[in-house]
């Protein structure tokens, strides 16, 4: 951030907690839940540490930090990955040859430590070998090492997938590609 190179993923979640009565109350009344947001630094890159889906039933942020920098209020500098609208990710399973050829589509968002060999989750070619990732260009691979991500150079692979729904329209030929 701003050519830091020790930054941190930061995943806030938003979640509901009971409100405590008050002392002044003389009388007890229903008590509402109220909304608590809660912090927390991912330490290692992983499978299921430091990969995302985005899920509307619980909401929250992903950002990423320099906790070594505050702003004026006293948050840490950075900037957050936000979806605008709920982009698919793979319905497949995981031990599809699809799935094994391109892992990257099972996640919105994967953040893993900076290797300059690391440089691209894909290629061209690989979707028509349809089994699986060749060589460095495989994200779970990437993962796979446990790096840690506090105050390192992370890299976010964002995914915006899409699920292409066959209609009428599209025969005899799909042209939307």
């Amino acid at each position: 951030i701003g050519g830091v190179r020790a930054n941190t993923l930061r995943v806030t979640s938003v979640g509901a907690s009971d409100a405590p009565p008050s002392p002044r109350e003389p009388f007890p009344r229903p008590r509402h839940p109220y909304k608590v947001l809660s912090h927390r630094d991912v330490e290692a890159e992983g499978i299921g540490a430091s990969t995302f889906v985005a899920d509307p039933r619980r909401p929250g942020a992903w950002t990423i930090v320099d906790r070594a920098a505050a702003s004026p209020a006293g948050s840490p500098r950075g900037y957050a990955v936000t979806l605008g609208s709920f982009a698919t990710t793979q319905v497949l399973p995981d031990e599809h040859p699809f799935v094994r050829a391109m892992p990257f589509s099972k996640y919105h968002l994967a953040v893993t430590a900076h290797h300059d060999h690391e440089r691209r989750l894909t290629s061209p070619y690989v979707q028509y070998d349809g089994e699986e990732a060749s060589g460095a260009q495989d994200l779970d691979r990437f993962l796979s090492d446990g790096e840690s991500l506090l105050d390192a150079d992370l890299v976010a692979w964002i995914a915006v997938g899409r699920e292409h729904v066959v209609r009428q329209e599209d025969l005899p030929l799909v042209s939307n590609f």
